[in-house]
């Protein structure tokens, strides 16, 4: 028998402008369907291709991430049952948001995929072999959509510059500094996880250096965290090591460092 949306609802009808609030609402009865725990979604299922078919529009792959998000804080520890539907499905949606360049959708699953487990296994250990994670545009529009995000959401109730004194203008400044620095950072330890070859990742962190504004000891902080450029090469498990070494220090020094407020 093929599987239905819970509750005997009928999901909406789909077409290329399906409406936000379709998708929405698909997306919710989708996500609350994996992490209840019952059985597997067949992928042969009308449910399921319902859910193919919306993860081919912008909105459906923004409300996936959003619905995970939501749970994220009532279940972070999951079944292997769970684990493995959230796998499959953050493996397909990732890859369409490397074919559209949904950057905004990608970056949330990224940063979910480090929360969710199933005992000491994170969901991101299973979706290493993606191929956006070897796709170093993605990278770089992911840090800079996330900086601009963070800039806007910590300003959006500050005086405008013109009417800022000059130590609120100081303080502005160290905030969008300590802001880009917090996102290198994080960015930086996550392509060394998901196996970014170590002379992209230095590329990258050079070209970013370039558009920053930052310390000479924040510069350095960041150049250690980051793996050398030789011996590293296609060496998954070295880089893996090399980043669970480095990251509780690194953020322990971090947290002190960053002013946040």
């Amino acid at each position: 028998m093929e599987d239905a949306p819970p509750g005997g609802q009928t999901a909406p009808p789909l077409c290329a402008c399906a409406p936000p609030a379709s998708c929405a609402a698909f997306m919710e009865q989708y996500v609350t369907r994996i992490f209840s725990g019952g059985e597997p979604i067949s992928p042969y299922s009308t449910f399921r291709e319902q859910y193919n078919r919306y993860c081919q529009l912008e909105c459906g792959r923004r409300e996936f991430a959003r619905q995970c998000t939501t749970l994220r804080a009532q279940q972070r520890e999951l079944s292997e049952s769970v684990f493995l539907q959230l796998v499959a499905n953050f493996a397909t949606i990732l890859h369409l948001c490397e074919q559209d360049d949904d950057i905004k959708a990608a970056k949330v699953l990224l940063v979910l995929s480090f929360t969710f487990r199933c005992e000491e296994r994170f969901l991101y250990q299973d979706l290493v072999h993606l191929t956006i994670w070897r796709n170093m545009r993605f990278w770089e529009a992911a840090f800079l959509y996330s900086v601009h995000t963070e800039r806007k959401s910590r300003s959006q109730d500050n005086t405008c510059f013109r009417d800022q004194t000059p130590d609120q203008r100081e303080d502005s400044a160290e905030l969008q500094k300590n802001t880009f620095f917090g996102h290198l950072s994080s960015f930086i330890t996550n392509m060394i996880a998901f196996g970014v070859p170590a002379n992209d990742i230095i590329a990258f962190r050079d070209k970013m250096f370039v558009m920053s504004e930052l310390d000479p000891e924040q510069v350095e902080m960041i150049k250690q965290l980051s793996p050398p450029s030789s011996k590293m090469e296609n060496n998954d498990s070295l880089i893996y090591e090399r980043f669970k070494k480095r990251s509780k220090s690194f953020f322990t020094t971090l947290s002190k460092t960053l002013q946040f407020g």
